[in-house]
């Protein structure tokens, strides 16, 4: 791709407007794959045989100016990518990352960027229009269901976040609430979620439409998390509550003085 025409993309991407502007300006600890090296695929016959043998199987792609876009041309995936005939659709693959699941696009002109370390275990559905998905540098994740509903809607999840088993993250609630007394319109939309950098989401939780998570949190196993999370914080329970503040966590179960240390620091940034 010419690289007038590369940086064009890469423009759109940043841009997409279901992000509302949150990567207008480069927010820290939100790492993109490298786009100035990543391989472009659309999708003609060769380039879905191409994509086949990289482990990505693509389904019914006959719509236009869909692109998958991987950062270092990785093999190894185990992803199912059902373009259902839509257009416009884009995704975009780290270097470091191999997606395992199934990713569907039910509407034109979704976005999913996908940064994270390892196998990544992670069942996606994109509704209506122009929705889009992030997952930070150094993610990880061994089972998450999203729902990503617009139109031009967002679940953003910063670097080195993790979430664990069988967790969803819903921008909508799937059905309408209306009222008996105004029937204008539903009275819960779809709303965008952010889950900050270096967040832990336990087993089993289930994120709600126009959550925020802060840097640093922990949210427990089970957890119906209807309300923002401070950073730093722990809560859990249904009704969530806060279980305990200034706390943060570490990927080993039994931390070094230096490892406990990092974590801290990292948690402390400036978001």
């Amino acid at each position: 791709m010419p690289g007038r025409d590369r940086e064009a993309l890469a423009g759109a991407i940043l841009g997409h407007p279901a992000w509302d502007g949150f990567f207008d300006a480069a927010p820290p600890d939100h790492g993109f794959p490298d786009l100035r090296a990543a391989r472009v695929h659309g999708t003609g016959a060769e380039d879905l045989a191409a994509l086949a043998a990289l482990g990505i199987h693509v389904e019914g792609a006959g719509g236009e100016g869909n692109l998958i876009l991987l950062d270092g041309g990785q093999g190894g995936h185990n992803l199912r990518l059902r373009l259902n005939g839509r257009a416009g659709g884009i995704v975009v693959l780290g270097s470091e990352c191999r997606l395992a699941g199934s990713i569907g696009f039910e509407g034109n002109g979704h976005l999913l960027v996908c940064n994270g370390r390892g196998t990544l275990h992670v069942t996606a559905t994109f509704r209506h229009h122009e929705g889009a998905l992030f997952l930070g540098r150094n993610f990880t994740v061994n089972g998450a269901d999203c729902l990503v509903e617009g139109p031009r809607r967002s679940i953003v999840v910063g670097d080195d976040a993790m979430v664990s088993y069988r967790v969803q993250l819903r921008t909508s609630d799937s059905h309408g609430i209306v009222s008996l007394d105004q029937p204008s319109g539903a009275l819960n939309p779809p709303a965008s979620i952010r889950i900050g950098p270096h967040a832990w989401i336990g087993a089993d939780v289930v994120v709600g439409r126009g959550v925020t998570i802060g840097r640093g949190a922990i949210v427990a196993l089970g957890t119906i998390v209807t309300r923002d999370v401070a950073p730093c914080t722990l809560v859990g329970g249904v009704p969530m509550r806060v279980l305990k503040e200034r706390v943060t966590w570490t990927r080993a179960s039994q931390p070094s003085p230096e490892e406990a240390a990092a974590a801290i620091a990292f948690a402390a940034r400036e978001s």
